[in-house]
């Protein structure tokens, strides 16, 4: 067991041979693993009851690491993310981010696949996220605090009693806008593609990420890229219809490549 990994991922990883395969779940901007604590939670099994286990990832400057400072760029969080995961990536595997998280987790990829050593992902699986080619920052995500708490109002998805608690907020905007500052200064290598296979899923009702902007993810990798539509809107990774419909797709991607 790594002690290294222990700070970045939740819960840390079984090493029995019960787990199957590994799902490791990126958050969406200033979110933390606690986003997917119902993922983690869940007894996720194929048909012929192997399991597949769910790791939610502790980001620097998040959740339970505050104490830390936010890494405001992607290729470096994938760099010290890819240490940590390299002595769970000896089974099959799968990467899932949200929203910011499908851009990190296309630099993972990237960032694994320059590690030959180490296996690659059996997929990159990226839900509600926009390609990189189609990123567009707001200008409120640079304005004041006032307009980025305006900004998620509008965007949904954090819980109007941390939007009014202003100690709160003082914690949560530090690291929200390292993560915005990512998202903005994300870009890939000119001409370097995945290797791995890409399944998008789109909330129905997302007006953030509609289904149709996602198509731009297939000009990331070499390999087939899948699109879904889930119920719900850019959070959906919270609601229980969502979370079937997306873990069933991922374990049976997942579980026959043992």
């Amino acid at each position: 067991m790594s002690r290294a990994a222990e700070p970045w991922l939740r819960p840390t990883p079984s090493a029995g041979d019960e787990v199957a395969a590994r799902l490791f779940c990126l958050p969406y901007a200033g979110g933390s693993a606690a986003a997917f604590r119902h993922w983690t939670r869940r007894p996720v099994h194929g048909a012929d009851g192997r399991r597949l286990e769910v790791v939610a990832v502790r980001l620097p400057g998040h959740g339970s690491r505050l104490d830390e400072p936010a890494v405001d760029d992607a290729r470096l969080l994938a760099k010290g993310l890819t240490a940590a995961l390299a002595p769970y990536l000896d089974r099959p595997y799968g990467i899932y981010g949200h929203s910011m998280g499908g851009l990190l987790g296309c630099a993972l990829a990237h960032e694994i696949a320059r590690a030959p050593w180490l296996r690659p992902p059996a997929a990159l699986f990226v839900g509600a996220g926009p390609p990189p080619a189609s990123v567009r920052p707001d200008a409120a995500w640079r304005g004041s605090d006032a307009e980025l708490v305006q900004w998620l109002r509008e965007a949904g998805g954090t819980p109007a009693s941390v939007l009014d608690a202003p100690v709160l907020l003082e914690s949560l905007l530090p690291a929200l806008r390292a993560d915005l500052a990512l998202v903005a200064g994300f870009r890939c290598d000119p001409g370097v593609r995945l290797a791995v296979p890409v399944h998008g899923f789109a909330g129905a009702d997302d007006a953030l990420v509609p289904r149709a902007a996602m198509h731009g993810w297939a000009a990331e990798t070499d390999a087939r890229f899948v699109l879904s539509e889930v119920p719900g809107g850019h959070f959906f990774l919270s609601e229980d219809a969502a979370t079937r419909a997306v873990l069933d797709v991922i374990t049976a991607r997942l579980l026959p490549d043992i």
